[in-house]
């Protein structure tokens, strides 16, 4: 099989390109240890940006008590104090580094209030420290577990407030708990005012044997006076199968009215399961049913009608014969709901008993749902009658775009970083189970139907990201989802192939600054598979300096872009991103030369690119044409303000990117 593979490559796209598939096949089988050895050596002294000034930043480490920690960052001079306990230590280069970003985000007129770093930690299984790879801002995340961890840095009048807040709700004497100290800070804080460097920068000696951990970690009693206090009614209940995760359990209001949204079409046996698994496992009985059919036949239909009429006027029943448009047909069903809550729930997903005995898998949605912060609210799906993943959120990442997290990956134990117990933001969540408050949907725009297929629950997720929601993973609610385990794997139907790909650029297209950018994936994790392993080749953030060009190359023999060389600019994380694609022809890597000039200045920037070999199913042009996407990360601190021209130095020739760039200053 491996042989027939290569032969293939080989005489469809070259020797070149060969070598490149074969080292992404040995990159798979690549330890955590081995690629985070590459990474220390090869990709983090890039990112060490520093102007040596640490201004910005005291450390105040290892207090004992909330009193020793407010007499030492009181008496400090800094705007930012930094603080740990004595599990942790801070990289050397750490105020520097911290400093400078503190700086480049005010440059950027944003101000911060608190943040954070990636961390190592021990890794008992690997048997050494490996990094842990945090998601940038995410307090539904924090509820559930301190993914933060026990060191941050925090504007010193916002820390002070904290301490002074935990004082009072602990005690004279308490010891000092930075879970807390997060929770409090962050829950006067705007996702905006919340930092995340990229950067491997704090040590954290603790294993998971330690006896505190439970209480450094769990803390129920203050999560609900936190969230009490801003007048939200809730239970925290301990994860029955993760030692350090939470569940936050909102207790909702049963006025509100949940439409169950089902599209189906001559599948009578598998929407009977579905509905009778609804009717069994249901403790909220403030819901109705809307079955969407686009053209069963007339047996099929019949069939339809008396599920239906089984309950007794809380269901109904909308036939529209009409070519297969998921998003229409839910758009249908939206449009005859009564409730104030949308749940688009696939015909082939069945109900099962859950875990918690203080609510049901309907009323953790509604509760989620219902807070002002949430989009779309997703749950945990298995294969039916197994313990394999079949959703437990989407990630948007280099190699894929769009992909399940950990599909087909047992469910039996913690994976990493308690991703599928612990409850998440996400970028996105599956349609198949996808809840909604209606004016919230409304707002998104309802599915687009020009995503007839697929990706329909992407761009909305997308867009609820944009309008400033945050899409939630409820993992403490598990369904089977009777999906094909051996399905997916659409790379063998080459139309089904070409159709995703197209409606992944449609998703570009539409939301061009979050183009292979999911705030909720580290790009430090690996960007070639759906999982959390570490990943030694760095796409997103290799932040670069520019040089100053002494005069200005491109005017001379500058060319209009062709439809092959193009730039895109997008803003990202804590500096600027450039990428796009350089070239078309059968190479693998090509290193292009990007320009950013105006009247007074000129700064060259070298990229990096890759071999996208599938290009040709997006496009529709010939196979062995393989386009190379680049991209670089910039660190815009000593360059001149001004809107800037971006040109690309391609094969000896200048093209116009027809893209401006601003530099604040």
């Amino acid at each position: 099989m491996f042989l027939t593979r290569a032969a293939q490559i080989i005489g469809k796209e070259g020797f070149k390109t060969f070598g490149y598939a074969l080292h992404q096949k040995m990159h798979q089988n690549m330890t955590d240890v081995k690629a985070y050895g590459n990474y220390q050596k090869n990709i983090a002294p890039k990112q060490r940006i520093t102007d040596n000034k640490a201004d910005c930043v005291e450390i105040c480490s290892h207090c004992e008590n909330y009193e020793s920690l407010m007499a030492e960052v009181s008496g400090m001079n800094a705007e930012y104090i930094a603080v740990c306990d004595e599990n942790c230590e801070f990289d050397k280069e750490f105020a520097g580094i911290v400093s400078h970003y503190i700086r480049t985000q005010k440059k950027a007129g944003r101000n911060l209030s608190y943040v954070y770093t990636d961390s190592e930690q021990y890794d008992s299984q690997a048997g050494c420290m490996l990094p842990n790879c945090k998601p940038d801002y995410s307090w539904d995340t924090l509820l559930s577990y301190n993914y933060i961890g026990n060191a941050f840095t925090a504007e010193k009048n916002m820390l002070i407030d904290a301490i002074n807040g935990c004082m009072k709700n602990q005690g004279e004497g308490s010891k000092v708990n930075y879970y807390e100290l997060s929770l409090m800070i962050l829950s006067e804080c705007k996702s905006e005012n919340a930092g995340h460097i990229h950067q491997v920068l704090v040590k954290d000696t603790r294993t998971e044997n330690n006896s505190d951990m439970d209480a450094a970690y769990r803390k129920a009693d203050f999560k609900k006076m936190l969230l009490n206090k801003s007048g939200i009614n809730v239970n925290i209940v301990p994860d029955k199968h993760d030692a350090v995760v939470e569940h936050v359990h909102y207790i909702p209001d049963e006025d509100n009215l949940v439409s169950i949204i089902i599209p189906s079409k001559d599948n009578p046996d598998i929407l009977k399961c579905c509905l009778q698994s609804i009717r069994k496992f249901t403790k909220y009985i403030n819901y109705e049913i809307v079955v969407v059919d686009n053209g069963s036949n007339d047996s099929n239909r019949k069939e339809y009608e008396k599920l239906v009429g089984t309950f007794e006027g809380q269901a109904s029943y909308v036939y529209e014969k009409a070519d297969f448009n998921f998003s229409h047909m839910c758009n249908v069903g939206a449009a005859k709901a009564k409730g104030n809550l949308l749940l688009f729930l696939n015909d082939d997903i069945e109900i099962i008993g859950q875990d918690y005995e203080d609510t049901d898998w309907l009323s953790v949605l509604v509760g989620q749902a219902k807070q002002e912060s949430t989009g779309a609210v997703g749950a945990k799906l298995l294969y039916p009658d197994s313990s394999y993943i079949q959703h437990v959120g989407v990630i948007n990442y280099e190699s894929s775009c769009f992909a399940h997290l950990y599909a087909k990956a047992v469910d039996d134990e913690n994976i990493k970083a308690h991703r599928n117990y612990a409850d998440y933001d996400c970028l996105c969540v599956t349609g198949a189970c996808f809840m909604i408050e209606k004016a919230k949907f409304d707002k998104a725009g309802g599915f687009d139907e020009a995503f007839e297929v697929t990706h329909n629950d992407v761009d909305i997720c997308l867009t609820l990201y944009e309008q400033g929601y945050y899409n939630v993973l409820r993992n403490d609610v598990v369904l089977f989802h009777h999906e094909s385990f051996s399905r997916g794997d659409d790379e063998v139907d080459e139309e089904k192939n070409r159709r995703n790909m197209h409606a992944r650029d449609m998703t570009y297209e539409k939301h061009p600054k979050l183009e292979k950018y999911d705030p909720f994936y580290s790009p430090l994790l690996t960007q070639t598979e759906n999982n959390y392993r570490f990943g030694d080749e760095i796409y997103s953030v290799i932040y670069r300096k520019p040089q100053k060009a002494d005069r200005l190359r491109p005017a001379a023999g500058y060319m209009e872009v062709s439809p092959t060389v193009k730039v895109t600019e997008t803003g990202y994380h804590d500096d600027m991103q450039l990428r796009g694609f350089a070239y078309n022809g059968n190479k693998v890597y090509y290193n292009p030369v990007i320009f950013l000039w105006n009247e007074q200045n000129c700064y060259r920037i070298k990229a990096q690119s890759v071999c996208d070999r599938v290009f040709h199913l997006r496009k529709g042009v010939d196979k062995n044409i393989n386009y190379a996407p680049f991209f670089c990360g910039i660190d815009t601190t000593d360059m001149e303000s001004g809107t800037y021209r971006c040109a690309i130095r391609a094969d000896g020739k200048y093209y116009d990117a027809q893209t401006d760039v601003v530099i604040d200053g």
